[in-house]
């Protein structure tokens, strides 16, 4: 049969002599075996339902740790930001490992992408649907970077420590911070059967991690990006070695500069006993190959035992975050290669200039006695922001002094001097 319409002709496949396909057979003829399948599946339904008071809980192990009414206690929770999680599990190790302090670590499954707290897990009536949701499980842990050379430490993704000090129960929830899912921090959240407690296990803890910060004197880069966006990474690097006689600089110039940078840092404490502040600053300009990042890895060797935080390209925009840290870890250095990328004069483009406005008030920020060193690097000193230079306490005009690059053009080193009217005297 054919069906006809204008001058276009339809034909069947039968009409056409081709083999038709076979038509699936939807519903499937029922089997004598489908019946006990279905009675099986109807039993472990029914046993499950049964036993599902039985079956251990989070909530459960909460309460037979701190005992009846644990919901009412309160919840107290310090965080920190993601690149911190290795510091937190330094600190909270500390912490534990004291003579008089026995624990047990829970692991947690179930809990990517699930917005809970300890309060939730407290609570009786906090459920999940069945298989889903947080709930008892292996102990999970991530290697996180704590040295160069690849060191590595283990960290807890997200874990209970069930804590006995001395006849007092206390609970940690640590959980590390979780890109993939928006998660950006690593928290640790306490309740403990002394309220007190709990604030005070909370201050020594963040105390501890401060302490045993894996980024004290190191020298670190901040990276962005790779493992997704909005993710921020601290890289270590081995400190360079590089002796004073092998810095391409004429005399003069790598006086002022040891006059600035390491004189200031040998002599602190005289400086802040005499009432002086610490706050300083290097900007090296000139063109390429003429010793600049060469100055850098020259101070960097010799401040020894100073963190070390350096920013380039596209991680310029974590200004905040790397003098966070600076600040946290004193002595330290912020060194920013290109600084004319975010700081250029704001006469040149009358638009928005959200980094410029960082880092000066980065710079401004610093209290007086505060041993932060930046050290700003650029091909191009014309294009930069005068405040960046000019204004008190970001950096003050200078004497210029010429640099000998090796086989290349002179280039210029200028070295953020001290405010007008101060009459110190170099250290001897």
């Amino acid at each position: 049969m054919s069906t006809s319409h204008s001058r276009w002709t339809v034909m069947s496949a039968a009409e056409q002599g081709r083999p038709q396909a076979p038509v699936p057979d939807t519903v499937a003829r029922p089997e004598l075996a489908d019946v006990g399948r279905l009675w099986r599946r109807a039993v472990r339904g029914v046993v499950t339902a049964a036993r599902a008071s039985d079956q251990p809980t989070l909530a459960g192990s909460l309460r037979v740790h701190l005992g009846d009414g644990c919901d009412q206690l309160p919840v107290v929770q310090e965080s920190w930001p993601s690149y911190d999680h290795v510091n937190v599990q330094a600190g909270l190790d500390t912490w534990l490992d004291h003579p008089l302090r026995s624990w047990h670590l829970q692991g947690i499954t179930g809990s990517h992408g699930v917005m809970f707290g300890l309060a939730d897990l407290l609570a009786a009536g906090a459920l999940w649907p069945e298989g889903h949701g947080p709930r008892p499980g292996n102990v999970a842990r991530i290697n996180a970077a704590c040295g160069p050379d690849a060191a590595v430490r283990p960290c807890v993704r997200c874990g209970l420590y069930l804590v006995d000090d001395g006849g007092t129960r206390t609970v940690l929830l640590l959980r590390g911070p979780e890109p993939d899912w928006g998660r950006q921090f690593a928290t640790v959240e306490i309740v403990s059967t002394d309220p007190e407690q709990a604030q005070r296990v909370a201050s020594e803890i963040r105390e501890l991690t401060l302490r045993h910060n894996v980024f004290r004197g190191q020298v670190l880069s901040f990276g962005g990006e790779m493992f997704g966006p909005g993710q921020t990474l601290l890289q270590f690097h081995r400190r360079p070695v590089l002796r004073e006689d092998q810095v391409v600089l004429d005399r003069d110039t790598l006086i002022a500069i040891d006059r600035q940078v390491l004189l200031v840092s040998r002599y602190r404490r005289e400086l802040l006993d005499a009432g002086q502040h610490l706050k300083r600053g290097l900007l090296l300009y000139g063109p390429p190959g003429v010793g600049k990042t060469h100055t850098v890895r020259y101070l960097i060797s010799s401040l020894t035992g100073t963190t070390v935080i350096e920013l380039s390209g596209s991680a310029l925009h974590l200004i905040a975050e790397a003098c966070s840290v600076a600040r946290s870890l004193q002595p330290s250095m912020v060194v920013i290669e290109d600084v004319d990328l975010i700081a250029e004069d704001r006469g040149m483009d009358p638009g928005p200039h959200p980094l410029l406005f960082q880092l000066l008030n980065e710079m401004d920020g610093l209290a007086e006695d505060a041993d932060v060193l930046f050290v700003l690097t650029t091909n191009r000193a014309d294009l930069l922001e005068p405040a960046l230079a000019a204004r008190p306490g970001r950096g003050r005009s200078s004497g210029r002094a010429d640099v000998a690059g090796p086989g290349g053009p002179p280039g210029v080193v200028r070295a953020v001097p001290r405010a007008p009217g101060d009459r110190r005297q170099r250290p001897r």
